[in-house]
């Protein structure tokens, strides 16, 4: 079934996404009685269309602009040097003046025209005005292709951070509901959660706000504030793995004995998992008062708290900061 492998969906959108910009292409192209030199736009397409969509919206522009300056550019060197030489200094020129511009995404299809303008049979026929038709149907191929790119964005996109966010705090309420029971001697000691599932979630959440951001509603997602919650949920995750690392390392009796991870526990299961407001972070000086008064190892219970500190507050600010 369709919906049963990831990868089809991607793959499916890819090509229907080439073959409508191809019978688009090829339709004006009919349309207008340009089909003579349909290749033009038709590699354009090809050469343009991405299989990253980001790609294609980031490189709209100097797509279009370097098109336009390498079909000048192969035109001026051709009425001096003609055959492969020409199209060889063409390149030599064209490369150093669209990254000079800025436009070395239109580098592709500015070399291709200049290829392509090797195979007129008489060069004769290479004057201002073949350039400018070649040029344009080349340009067009281009939009073409920027647009269908736009028209195949894919639209479910906040809706997969809102299920990887739900995924990532749901794991870590539950692994907290399990701190708190054990350290109310309801049941045993849980493992740390495994890293591999908390990371590729993570990195899911990062891929999509960074082809959001490179894409056309980089708007949006400045407006609901993904940006921030992203940086939040990185730091939750580095100090979270790091936490639970320590706190394994601790016999069960210190941890038991320590007033501070046990409220602070209960306080992040409140905030994360129940949206109570709960206590703010204890200061590093207590910790240091509750190690003496508790008799617990000073170095040890400190290091703990340098991880539990900045992760219960990560995670209060994970619980106020709910995205649109």
């Amino acid at each position: 079934m369709l919906g049963a492998d990831p990868l089809l969906a991607p793959l499916l959108r890819n090509s229907l996404k080439l073959a409508t910009a191809a019978f688009i292409t090829a339709a004006i192209a009919l349309w207008t009685e340009r089909v003579e030199f349909v290749w033009y736009p038709l590699i354009a397409v090809v050469v343009v269309t991405d299989d990253s969509d980001d790609q294609t919206l980031k490189a709209a522009t100097s797509r279009v602009l370097g098109t336009a300056m390498g079909g000048v550019i192969t035109f001026i060197v051709h009425t001096i040097v003609q055959g492969w030489p020409g199209v060889l200094l063409s390149l030599l020129v064209m490369i150093p003046v669209l990254r000079y511009c800025g436009w070395s995404s239109g580098l592709a299809t500015g070399g291709l025209l200049s290829v392509m303008f090797l195979m007129i049979p008489d060069y004769t026929r290479l004057d201002w005005n073949y350039v400018f038709n070649r040029g344009l149907d080349t340009v067009v191929g281009c939009i073409i292709a920027i647009l269908v790119g736009l028209l195949f964005w894919p639209w479910g996109a906040y809706g997969e951070l809102h299920q990887e966010d739900q995924n990532l705090r749901r794991r870590l309420t539950e692994q907290l509901e399990r701190y708190n029971l054990w350290l109310s001697g309801q049941q045993e000691r849980p493992l740390p959660l495994a890293v591999a599932p908390l990371s590729a979630a993570l990195q899911r959440i990062e891929q999509i706000i960074a082809k959001e951001r490179r894409g056309a509603r980089r708007e949006k997602l400045r407006r609901t504030g993904w940006s921030r919650r992203v940086l939040l949920w990185q730091h939750t995750h580095f100090h979270w793995i790091a936490w639970e690392q320590m706190l394994s390392e601790l016999p069960d009796a210190v941890v038991q004995r320590s007033p501070l991870i046990r409220s602070s526990v209960k306080a992040m299961h409140q905030e994360l998992g129940q949206g109570q407001a709960s206590e703010a972070p204890a200061p590093m000086e207590q910790w240091r008062t509750m190690a003496a008064e508790c008799n617990l190892p000073v170095l040890t219970t400190l290091a703990v708290a340098q991880e539990q500190q900045p992760l219960h507050g990560s995670v209060r600010a994970l619980a106020r900061s709910v995205p649109c």
